[in-house]
């Protein structure tokens, strides 16, 4: 039996499919931790895997951009590769998330492998510009280059802390960017947990670095009674939801479209209680927490932030979506979704009216066909299987 620990940072949606991993790493017989905010434990623990805390959490007073969150994750990174090592004593694999690869770091001075696994594509490419910058490509080289550079950049925060880790590890002084001439000299493997059939993988990506399809929660969760019988009350709904992005403002633009609504998160119950005034209406229904893959194969259109655990549940219920992206990886997924004919083009979320708000809702419903056709290639595919045979295959042979 092995001990694979996994490394990840940032919402819920960047934790959930490392459940559907270590379930079925514990079934094979191996021990799972997953290392990630003290906030997300009831998950972890609630999926029956190991749990270790990690000592940043980036709060919910809204949506973070990436220089936000890393200047916020960059403020406790020392305590975190800490913790990293102090969880992974007797690791024998560490399976990094994007935020997480510090851990790269601890697994060199702990003399064990480490892989990547991203839910995003990360890896630089002539094909598309880098995901978490810009939209527009900038041709083949400068895709490339771009992408380079922006990784890099992008480690310009965590250097000096990084540093101090690897000292205080044993380790020699190594530049990022020497780190990274390092992970590609010995072919350090990532697996990126989204479909081949939404990100085609660019042929300058490497094989020890596939797409392997996602990494699906095991089945479970039933919808509550309250939206069940609106459900049942009448014809399939439009849902609304950002996530953990700050959204009320737009989703109370859903009144003012006239449609038959779900709305979840912000301006659902968890905001102001279920009674919120104005919330609840004869066609509208505020929501709580409520399992996307029960939900989302009921509704009509999902109106959504485009985060990439969102995009993926819907794309799989079949469902088309409008999407308003806030930040980070959200326009990248929002343009894939109308690149695949699953969806309008995404909304603009400032000057965001009820009247475009409705016009796009009215364009989704006639991208039924794409947004089908796109489901029934992803129930074809076992990401978790293929994810888990690549993993099996970098264990430590006892």
């Amino acid at each position: 039996m092995a001990h694979i620990v996994v490394v990840t940072l940032g919402t819920r949606g960047d934790v959930v499919p490392f459940l559907a991993l270590g379930s079925a790493l514990r079934d094979a017989g191996h021990r799972f931790t997953i290392a990630t905010h003290g906030s997300l434990r009831t998950h972890v623990e609630g999926a029956g895997l190991g749990f270790a805390a990690l000592p940043v959490e980036f709060g919910t007073s809204g949506p973070l951009t990436s220089t936000e969150l890393a200047r916020v994750l960059a403020g406790h990174w020392l305590e975190v590769g800490r913790a990293v090592a102090a969880a992974s004593k007797d690791a024998d694999l560490l399976l990094l998330g994007a935020s997480g690869w510090i851990g790269y770091h601890v697994a060199q001075a702990r003399g064990v492998p480490s892989m990547g696994a991203f839910l995003q594509p990360l890896e630089p490419t002539r094909a598309f510009p880098p995901a978490l910058l810009t939209t527009r490509s900038l041709g083949g080289w400068g895709n490339l280059t771009a992408a380079r550079a922006f990784r890099l950049l992008g480690q310009a925060p965590f250097a000096r802390q990084t540093a101090a880790l690897r000292r205080e590890l044993g380790l020699p002084p190594r530049s990022p960017a020497a780190t990274f001439r390092q992970m590609d000299a010995e072919r350090w493997p990532v697996l990126h947990g989204f479909s081949p059939a939404v990100v085609p993988p660019p042929a300058d990506w490497p094989a020890y670095r596939p797409v392997t399809g996602y990494w699906w929660p095991p089945p479970g969760g039933e919808l509550s009674p309250r939206l069940q019988r609106f459900l049942d009350d009448g014809e399939p709904p439009v849902f609304v939801g950002f996530g953990s992005m700050t959204g009320h403002q737009l989703s109370d633009l859903i009144h003012r479209t006239g449609c038959r609504a779900v709305v979840q998160g912000s301006a659902g119950p968890d905001r102001a209680g279920p009674d919120r005034a104005g919330a609840d209406s004869r066609n509208v229904l505020a929501v709580g927490d409520e399992p996307h893959a029960a939900l989302f194969p009921r509704v009509a259109v999902a109106v959504h932030h485009a985060g990439a655990g969102t995009t993926a549940a819907a794309l799989r219920a079949g469902v088309p979506a409008v999407c308003v992206p806030f930040t980070a990886d959200q326009p990248f997924w929002a343009h894939r979704v109308a690149a695949l004919g699953a969806g309008p083009p995404p909304l603009r979320r400032r000057g965001l009216t009820w009247q475009r708000l409705a016009g796009a809702i009215e364009a989704a419903r006639g991208c039924r066909p794409g947004a089908a056709a796109i489901a029934a290639k992803l129930a074809a595919e076992d990401g978790v299987g293929r994810a888990v045979a690549e993993i099996t295959r970098r264990l430590p042979v006892a």
